[in-house]
Formats: C-alpha cells, sequence, structure tokens
C-alpha cells in the first residue's frame, strides 16, 4: 500500500472541532471526503469551495437518517476506505440522579448507538475497499469516573467496548477497529460546561477553565495520530484506544511492535485482577 493513495474517508461530526479540522487537512492531502452533522450551516463553512469536500446533514442517532447517508455515498463512491466515527456531545451535565432522562439518553444514542449505526450502515461500503479502517473517538471517562458527567463517561466507555467487540468480529474481513482518546483539546464541547455552574459541573468545571486559558492538547496532536492511523504504518493494528497525546504511536519502536500490541492487553479496557498487581502489594498478598 502506498501511503499517498487517495482515499474515500467519512467523518461524523464533521462540522465543527476535531470533525472540521480532519476534514480539512485530510482534504487539503487529496483524499475524498464525506463530512456529516447535525448543523447543515456548519457543514457547508466547513465544505466552502472544496472541490473534494462534500456534506450530507445526519443526525447519528437516528437509523433513517444515517441510511440516508449510506445512500448519498453509494452514488458517490463504489466504496469507502475509512470510517471517522467523531460524532460526540457531552449532553446531560450533574450529579446522575440529577440530570434530565431524555438529555441522559440521547447523549447515549448519539455517542454510542450513532457509532453503532454508521458503523453498521456503512460496512458494507468498506468491505469493498482493500483499507478497511474503522476510527472511533473515545473520551474523558472512558477509562476512569468522571463525576457530573455519567452520560458522557459511560457512552464513551461503551464505545471502547464496542470497538474491541466489533474489531475482533471483522477481523477475518480485515477490517481494522481503532479508537483515539484526544485527550482536552479547545473545542466548543466544552461551551456545555461553561454554560452550567460549578455546582452542576464540579470540579471539571474550573478544569475546563484552566485548560482552555493556559492551554490543551493542540488539535494538530489529534489530526496526526489520524493520520498514522489510517497510514500503512499502522496496518494490523486493531481493537486498540491509542491516546494521541500520551502513547508513542510516532515512533518506530511502536510501529515495529504492533504485533506484540496486537498480541496484549496493552491499550485496552480490562478490569485489574490479583495477578495484574506487583507482588509486594499488600493486597495481592493477603487476597
Amino acid at each position: 500500500m502506498q501511503q499517498l493513495q487517495k482515499y474515500n474517508i467519512v467523518i461524523t461530526g464533521g462540522g465543527s472541532g476535531i470533525g472540521a479540522a480532519l476534514a480539512g487537512t485530510l482534504g487539503e492531502q487529496g483524499h475524498s471526503v464525506i463530512i456529516c452533522g447535525r448543523r447543515k450551516k456548519k457543514l457547508q463553512d466547513v465544505v466552502g469551495a472544496k472541490a473534494n469536500i462534500s456534506m450530507f446533514q445526519c443526525d447519528v442517532s437516528s437509523e433513517k437518517e444515517v441510511r440516508a447517508l449510506s445512500r448519498f455515498i453509494k452514488k458517490r463512491h463504489k466504496y469507502i476506505d475509512v470510517l471517522i466515527n467523531n460524532a460526540g456531545l457531552f449532553g446531560a451535565i450533574g450529579r446522575f440522579d440529577r440530570t434530565n432522562s431524555s438529555s441522559w439518553k440521547k447523549t447515549f444514542d448519539i455517542n454510542t448507538f450513532g457509532t453503532y449505526l454508521v458503523s453498521k450502515h456503512l460496512l458494507p461500503l468498506l468491505l469493498k475497499s482493500s483499507v478497511k479502517k474503522i476510527i472511533n473517538f473515545s473520551g474523558g471517562g472512558a477509562f476512569n469516573s468522571f463525576p457530573n458527567y455519567s452520560a458522557y463517561a459511560v457512552s464513551k466507555a461503551a464505545v471502547v467496548r464496542l470497538s474491541e467487540t466489533i474489531a475482533e468480529e471483522l477481523v477475518d474481513e480485515g477490517v481494522q477497529v481503532n479508537c483515539i482518546a484526544p485527550g482536552f483539546v479547545a473545542t466548543e464541547i466544552h461551551d456545555a460546561t461553561l454554560n452550567e455552574s460549578k455546582e452542576v459541573a464540579g470540579d471539571h468545571y474550573d478544569l475546563t477553565r484552566e485548560k482552555l486559558e493556559k492551554g490543551s492538547v493542540p488539535l494538530e496532536v489529534v489530526v496526526n495520530c489520524v493520520k498514522f492511523l489510517i497510514s500503512d504504518k499502522a496496518d494490523e493494528l486493531t481493537g486498540k484506544t491509542i491516546s494521541a497525546s500520551f502513547d508513542k504511536w510516532g515512533s518506530d519502536q511502536f510501529q515495529n511492535s504492533i504485533d506484540l500490541i496486537n498480541n496484549s492487553d496493552l491499550y485496552t479496557m480490562r478490569r485489574i485482577n490479583l495477578v495484574n498487581l506487583d507482588l509486594k502489594n499488600p493486597l495481592r498478598k493477603t487476597l
């Protein structure tokens, strides 16, 4: 596979933030990009006059609209090479019992069910490619508790487990499925926190203000991580969640160790068992 090969790429949540940045960069590289999202004006702003970026207004939590997205893509491409499930939102914020139930469910519908729906209905187009890559976006709370953001945390943890599961289900089809944990990136998703009070958002309110003022993960770090995952350097890597800002995915050592990584629990969601504890740990001695 030639690294400069031009791909057909679909990006959900492509109207703003990370999705918009990915569309712009990948479009500039000559890839054919289709973005979708709920806000038509945002999508139009990203597309502009770019000939190789097109758009389709779509709520990924609606199966009817995702089916329509699939038909839209089929009219333009015989296949897609890369699917990037980026659409997501914080949704319901606050202690779980004080959140709006419909808002909590909508967060899960978009972040998790939307990832499922788009992957499901675009898979036939993906299977016609020789590349076959799905990249899903994890987020804060996927691997640690995230007080006052239960909807987001649970939905993003579910995206990780969904990715690991379908990676195994599709391995014989040659499909690679991985997640990216982008870290704290200064995008409009954080407006949801700032629009709440500190009493509702908790400690994350002050952390958000601090990160936005003093620095966060640069967008280009996340974009470069995606570029790595869709390149031939990441071929065979599957079922993993890669931290864009922490893991050494750009190193030769990482890229030369993909077989070992695939055959390990590294970069996966697993329960910590007694055998995982240090031999000197008092719990291991006691239990």
